[in-house]
């Protein structure tokens, strides 16, 4: 350190520089480590993953109502395979409901 060729001003420049750089960490870090922070970051990612399953389920939902809406058109259409797969399923959902009726009695 004996050959610093600085001089006290720009000592203590370099020091008061230092300490304000270490305030600003030291606030960040406590913000960071602050259980209030912590808590508005995880709503805002919990907010954001409810926003993206709902957008996917909407999405899943859509594409579901087009296949059933083919179905039904082919069904009309007279298509044995669809005029099946519509029979079970309305022989699914009939019997569905009568076990269902049956059981709150």
């Amino acid at each position: 350190m004996s050959d610093d060729k600085r001089t006290p001003e720009q000592i203590q420049d370099d020091l008061a520089r230092t300490r304000q750089e270490l305030a600003g960490s030291v606030d960040e870090l406590s913000s960071m480590l602050d259980p209030r922070e912590q808590i508005k970051e995880a709503r805002s990612s919990l907010k954001a993953a409810v926003g993206r399953t709902g957008e996917s389920a909407r999405h899943a939902a859509k594409g579901a109502e087009a296949k059933a809406q083919s179905l039904l058109d082919d069904a009309k259409g007279g298509d044995p395979r669809a005029i099946g797969i519509v029979g079970a399923g309305a022989a699914a959902l009939a019997l569905l409901v009568t076990v269902v009726a049956r059981r709150s009695r």
